[in-house]
């Protein structure tokens, strides 16, 4: 009877550890892409990383660049095009991307249509890419103290 009861114990245990979920750093870094994100992280370890902006969204999210679906218009035939907004500036069009280099990015979101309309305007209406540049974090440097006028420091010859 004990050891039934051992066995069932040991099931119930073995079931719960089974069931919690685990987390890892190499299970972190093997997380699909999130389909209208780009990280610094992915850019980074790309091979596209030297390239402008431009290849290396053709490499990871060749959706970006492409002309968004679903946009009808009434006799006019020209859509608009996709507006690119580098650190909250609107800046043009996606040829602006050759002019950034993708290992100087911390972010790139795409915004369909109906969202960057609402954000930007009618230069948003054919969707969006924002980018945000990567800002490296500030090394502040501690100088040493001036000690040429501290009366209280022994060296310092008194009057």
């Amino acid at each position: 009877m004990r050891a039934r009861h051992g066995l069932l114990a040991l099931a119930v245990i073995g079931l719960c550890l089974a069931m919690t979920p685990r987390s890892s750093a190499a299970q972190e870094k093997k997380r699909k892409p999130q389909r209208d994100l780009v990280t610094r992280d992915e850019i980074m370890e790309s091979a596209q990383r030297d390239d402008d902006l431009f290849n290396a969204l053709r490499s990871l999210r060749p959706r970006f660049l492409e002309r968004p679906t679903g946009i009808r218009t009434l006799g006019n035939s020209t859509q608009p095009p996709t507006l690119v907004v580098l650190d909250g500036k609107p800046m043009g069009d996606l040829e602006t991307l050759r002019s950034v280099i993708a290992s100087t990015v911390d972010e790139v979101r795409y915004m369909e249509p109906s969202r960057a309309g609402t954000e930007f305007g009618n230069i948003g209406a054919g969707g969006a890419v924002v980018v945000k540049l990567y800002k490296a974090p500030k090394v502040t440097k501690a100088l040493p103290a001036d000690t040429s006028h501290d009366t209280s420091h022994p060296d310092t010859p008194q009057p």
